[in-house]
């Protein structure tokens, strides 16, 4: 069993900074005061990104595709009442490489989500998740797609 912790300190209002293993930090503001740091939420959705750009990044390097690029764009839609949690969440993988194939693709991206992502494993129950991609294989050409609707996902 893993374990993981934090330390948050209020700083004023509704800012707060916070600490994590070996001296990590990062700072923590309400939506109304945003400034330069992230909202909690904002936090999740670069965390459910993150998490699944690591994942298909290895896989995609196990499958021998030579990946020059990959970048994930994350967009959820929150609840109008409270608590507002994400009710959608929209995930775009971009790929770029020279001969990525489309089935390695996909295969990454539903090891992923189905597998090995656990910020996915803890919502995959609760939120509709859209998924799309693209691929780029050299100089313009460029593809999207439509990821399969996932069982789990399908409210």
């Amino acid at each position: 069993m893993s374990e993981v912790s934090a330390k948050l300190r209020r700083v004023d209002g509704l800012n707060f900074n916070v600490e994590v293993a070996e001296g990590r930090r990062i700072q923590l503001n309400s939506a109304e005061d945003m400034g330069h740091a992230f909202t909690p939420m904002e936090l999740f959705l670069v965390a459910l990104a993150g998490c699944t750009a690591m994942d298909v990044q290895w896989i995609l390097e196990k499958q021998r595709q030579k990946v020059e690029g990959l970048e994930i764009t994350v967009r959820g839609v929150r609840r109008e009442e409270d608590p507002a949690y994400y009710e959608k969440i929209y995930l775009e993988y971009s790929v770029r490489g020279q001969s990525i194939r489309k089935d390695a693709v996909e295969r990454a991206i539903r090891l992923s989500q189905e597998k090995y992502c656990s910020v996915t494993a803890m919502i995959k129950e609760t939120v509709k998740t859209h998924i799309t991609y693209t691929i780029a294989n050299g100089k313009g050409n460029e593809q999207k797609f439509v990821y399969p609707a996932l069982s789990h996902n399908v409210r």
